[in-house]
């Protein structure tokens, strides 16, 4: 599982560094999705990947959170 994370780790950076600054501010809907995911990817890595036994997810709270932070500083 860990070579898994570290492959859609990669992608979401490569993803990221191929956008443009100047287009960061229309793709703010993606950005925002992007960081939720990021964030629940690393919510499963650090619970040491329990996907097969339990479901893993963030609060609506800091779902909020993220998208705002995403979205006032893209």
């Amino acid at each position: 599982m860990q070579f898994q994370y570290e492959r859609a780790v990669f992608w979401y950076e490569s993803a990221l560094a191929a956008l443009p600054p100047s287009a960061r501010r229309s793709q703010r809907p993606g950005l925002a999705m992007a960081a939720i995911y990021r964030t629940l990817l690393d919510e499963i890595q650090r619970d040491h990947f329990p996907v097969l036994r339990a479901r893993v997810s963030l609060t609506p709270l800091r779902k909020l959170w993220l998208a705002s932070k995403t979205w006032l500083f893209p």
